[in-house]
């Protein structure tokens, strides 16, 4: 008996979720993606370094990936839900992977371009200033990345997420940091307007996000708020921070 026309439409539906399902099954979980291509960025820096010192080029490479990947991670949440277990495990992998791109940029900026400790002295305060920011978000990157082992996750509990909160701060230490540190780049002012005009992006999701939260009862305060006012005076404040610190006079 032949189908109907409805039935066969659900039917129709039905195999081509199973294609579907069956493809994605077939492909490798987003977060084995991550590592992979983290491990294979990182070969590839060392891979075209010419291992002089200092190790201008492996400090820089590796703190721009460092940046990448934590602007992915940080806009991940805005663009869309992570609460399936594949989203959660490719966040998780942004996340390791950008707490290991850190810390291969802190072992060539600090021991193999500033010369560690006693290199330190030679350059100014205002440098050590922004190394210190630097090592603030290091550490913050490093205790999250261990906080999303597993078995700690569990033993957490509810205060797992408010903790991973304390990513934000890493990023706008790591921004700091970015801003104030010399920077000697070929395309520095191209670099800095792209990298501005990616940031704005994630600015204005998060703030419209926050915008989402404060408008419920019991806060209930008027809608997009938050944006309007925010999303003007945090893009000054970038401007500024990007386009009128000198990052050659340090």
């Amino acid at each position: 008996m032949p189908l109907s026309a409805g039935k066969a439409a659900r039917q129709a539906g039905r195999d081509a979720q199973d294609r579907g399902s069956a493809f994605v099954r077939l492909c490798p979980p987003a977060s084995l993606v991550v590592y992979a291509c983290s491990l294979l960025l990182s070969g590839a820096v060392l891979l075209t370094s010419a291992h002089a010192l200092p190790a201008f080029h492996e400090t820089q490479w590796y703190a721009g990936l460092s940046f990448v990947f934590l602007y992915l991670t940080l806009v991940a949440s805005p663009l869309y839900t992570t609460r399936r277990l594949a989203g959660r495990e490719a966040r998780r992998a942004l996340g390791l992977s950008t707490c290991y791109f850190a810390l291969l940029h802190s072992y060539f900026g600090f021991y193999r371009f500033v010369g560690g400790l006693d290199g330190l002295r030679y350059w100014s305060r205002y440098f050590a200033w922004s190394l210190f920011a630097g090592l603030l978000a290091l550490v913050l990157l490093c205790a999250l990345a261990i906080a999303s082992l597993p078995w700690l996750v569990r033993r957490m509990g509810r205060y797992w997420k408010p903790t991973q909160r304390l990513l934000y701060v890493a990023a706008i230490l790591t921004v700091i940091h970015g801003v104030t540190v010399t920077i000697h780049l070929p395309h520095l002012r191209a670099i800095l307007i792209v990298t501005y005009g990616f940031l704005v992006v994630l600015v204005a999701l998060e703030l419209r996000r926050l915008d989402r939260y404060v408008t419920r009862p019991p806060r209930a305060l008027p809608a997009n708020l938050v944006t309007l006012v925010g999303l003007p005076t945090l893009s000054v404040l970038l401007f500024w921070a990007f386009f009128f610190l000198d990052h050659h006079a340090h």
